[in-house]
């Protein structure tokens, strides 16, 4: 029951904003003014991330997906992925699972 109730808030939390495209036409990288969170502050907040560099990353991370160079899928199932995993700071695993998922598909994230 504890491994559970970490996954269902994460997942609601990106249907959350992803519903919320369906519904409005809200861009849910950008986000929109009205509360949602947008994909650069849930990375952020959600894998802990607080070096600089780290930083930069989810920022560059964020612009590729707004940019439609990354896919937001592959973003989100790597996110969930890591959180999953339940170690005290997930980005570590998030950042090297996302370049292994991206150069799978012939992306290069750096």
């Amino acid at each position: 029951m504890r491994r559970i109730l970490p996954v269902a808030a994460a997942l609601l939390l990106s249907f959350a904003a992803f519903g919320a495209l369906a519904a409005d036409e809200v861009d849910p990288v950008a986000g929109d003014g009205k509360g949602i969170l947008t994909l650069e502050d849930r990375l952020t907040t959600g894998l802990k991330v607080r070096r600089p560099e780290d930083v930069e990353f989810v920022e560059h991370v964020a612009g590729m997906v707004r940019a439609g160079r990354l896919p937001a899928k592959v973003v989100d199932s790597t996110y969930l992925w890591a959180i999953r995993r339940r170690q005290a700071h997930p980005f570590p695993a998030f950042q090297k699972a996302l370049r292994l998922q991206a150069d799978r598909i012939g992306i290069d994230v750096d």
